[in-house]
């Protein structure tokens, strides 16, 4: 069962705009980068609250109550399915998106800035 996310595809995406293929208009743009932002400031204050659930104590001395301290510990960290590696993955991928982003605007401003350039020179002649 797969866990948390694969920024493979937003690496995919990222090599499409640096190719050039995606261009994003600059206020379309600031709205998304925005929402990253936000996003990311949430993430990482997940990531700090589940440092408090990386020392799992209270179940006893008994073997039983030993393999569950163990069990939610790995849950918490350590492992690639465990809440702080899932975290980090959607960070990850979050921060590649807000690339993308950002290299589609500047995609757009030297798509349009080049176009601009193609028309300077070109008065209307009467």
């Amino acid at each position: 069962m797969s866990v948390g996310v694969d920024a493979t595809e937003w690496r995919r995406v990222l090599d499409l705009a640096n190719s050039g293929e995606i261009v994003l208009h600059p206020e379309i743009g600031k709205g998304l980068d925005k929402a990253c932002d936000d996003y990311l400031d949430r993430l990482d204050a997940i990531l700090q609250m589940a440092d408090r659930v990386k020392i799992i104590d209270g179940f006893g001395p008994f073997p039983s109550g030993q393999v569950l301290r163990e069990k939610f510990a790995s849950k918490a960290a350590g492992t690639e399915q465990s809440l702080d590696a899932v975290l980090m993955q959607h960070i990850d991928a979050v921060k590649i998106a807000k690339e993308v982003v950002a290299k589609a605007i500047a995609n757009f401003v030297e798509l349009d800035q080049s176009r601009a350039d193609q028309f300077t020179g070109l008065d209307a002649q009467p």
